[in-house]
């Protein structure tokens, strides 16, 4: 738990946020809130600190998703660095996976296609999803991927491609020398 929310504390001091802004920024809390529920809700956990540790982080959860508009289930696998550059709006499936220092703005949707339906999205290392983007239902989206705002991802998305619209589709595409040479810049 510690050290993935310090990468992703790192991700947001290699934009050059002050440890003030940080501190104060609501996002950041959510970040934390889903790193210390997946640390509470281990099964390596004891009984005790699991007993105590659920109520208080449904609570906080709940007051998390009320007031803040965010979503972070603790069954999510969310990979370190982390950045999600606004507060609100945030909703992501239980069964969401997503990779090393990825980027969320804000009104983004990550989950299934309708009631019932099965199967939520997983994202690789370095995918940008952008404001209001929705990805649903069980595709891939790959390697330093970029996700245009107000789109909607209802198909795969290979490694290195922007895509935008509604339905999304590939507007660009990177090498796979470009998105090593970006990852390399982001870690």
């Amino acid at each position: 738990m510690v050290t993935e929310f310090k990468e992703d504390l790192g991700r947001y001091r290699a934009y050059g946020e002050s440890y003030r802004r940080i501190l104060l920024n609501p996002a950041v809390w959510c970040i934390f809130w889903y790193r210390l529920g997946r640390w509470i809700y281990s099964p390596d956990r004891n009984l005790l600190v699991r007993s105590l540790g659920k109520p208080l982080h449904l609570i906080g959860a709940t007051w998390i998703e009320a007031f803040l508009q965010m979503r972070i289930n603790v069954r999510a696998e969310i990979g370190p660095g982390l950045l999600i550059a606004h507060c609100g709006g945030i909703t992501l499936h239980p069964e969401v996976v997503i990779g090393r220092n990825c980027d969320i703005a804000h009104h983004v949707t990550l989950g299934t296609r309708g009631a019932g339906a099965q199967g939520a999205p997983k994202l690789g290392n370095n995918v940008y999803i952008g404001t209001n983007a929705v990805l649903i239902g069980s595709i891939r989206v790959g390697d330093g991927a970029r996700i245009a705002a107000n789109s909607l991802v209802n198909r795969d998305v290979p490694a290195g491609a922007t895509v935008m619209g509604v339905p999304a589709v590939v507007v660009k595409q990177r090498t796979a020398k470009q998105i090593a040479e970006e990852s390399e810049v982001t870690v």
